[in-house]
């Protein structure tokens, strides 16, 4: 068996050991109820002006002109009479009644969930009807172009190159 070597321990760094931005104490401390905060770095701001400003008098008050306006006579304006309001009162429905009053008849419900029905079921079928549609009108623009007297474009990647290598001559 080997022989187990002997463990050597540096020696610790004092300075190290404690960072020099903690402080030893807490920078508050309570003194009878008043907190005295000790922060060597802190220099309240001087809210005192360095230049004292001359005392200035306050502006007389100047009472306005008086001007001469004619006084005119101003005939009243007639107001129409306008008769009480009638008000009518509206005779407590029991809430069943209300109920029954707010429902819709059968015929506005028929309309509004056959119309829900044709636009769901339209928009659930889109994918199957272009699926079908667009074949038909693929070949339907081909047999124009080929009537027109155009070539119709190659739809296969070796089609497109053959079209590309005939180009080139």
């Amino acid at each position: 068996m080997p022989e187990i070597r002997t463990i050597g321990i540096p020696e610790v760094r004092v300075w190290m050991a404690e960072p020099p931005s903690v402080p030893q104490a807490p920078p508050v401390t309570l003194q009878l109820g008043v907190p005295v905060i000790d922060m060597p770095a802190f220099e309240p701001m001087e809210v005192e002006p360095k230049v004292v400003a001359p005392p200035v008098a306050p502006p007389k008050k100047q009472e306005p002109p008086k001007l001469d306006v004619p006084k005119t006579q101003i005939a009243p304006i007639p107001l129409p009479e306008v008769a009480p309001a009638i008000i009518e009162e509206e005779e407590v429905k029991p809430l069943v009644t209300q109920v029954v009053e707010a429902l819709p008849t059968i015929p506005q419900a028929t309309t509004v969930a056959v119309s829900s029905i044709i636009g769901v079921s339209a928009g659930l079928a889109t994918p199957f009807l272009l699926k079908l549609i667009k074949p038909a009108v693929k070949k339907t623009a081909k047999r124009l172009q080929k009537a027109i007297g155009r070539n119709p474009t190659p739809e296969g990647v070796t089609a497109r190159r053959a079209a590309q290598r005939a180009l080139r001559g």
